[in-house]
């Protein structure tokens, strides 16, 4: 899972120079946590339950995946834009989603 300590530590500096009031270039300030969102909430997950079923052999299935990629794409492009104004529901960020979680069904999920 080596990836997973790879995005996980790429969004977590990311989120912690925008702390700072660091402004990134659009690019990586728009989309690169969209992108890492799916593989980090999926790859801690099955790390998780790896864990906690004792079994290091454990993958998350298509429609888990699937789930994941919906549910992100649902609350932070649909649902949160109509209930909050910080948030702006972006077609870029679903595409985001879908191709992190892609990126995890076929070099994370092993």
């Amino acid at each position: 899972m080596k990836w997973l300590w790879v995005f996980l530590t790429i969004y977590l500096i990311i989120y912690l120079v925008k702390m700072t009031g660091f402004i990134f270039p659009p690019l990586v300030q728009y989309y690169v946590s969209d992108l890492l969102a799916v593989p980090v909430v999926a790859g801690l997950s099955i790390q998780f339950m790896r864990w906690l079923l004792q079994d290091s052999s454990l993958v998350l299935r298509a429609w888990q995946v699937i789930f994941i990629t919906t549910l992100f794409s649902f609350l932070f492009e649909i649902l949160l834009p109509l209930l909050m104004e910080r948030y702006t529901g972006d077609v870029v960020d679903v595409l985001m989603y879908c191709t992190g979680s892609s990126f995890f069904w076929k070099a994370m999920n092993k």
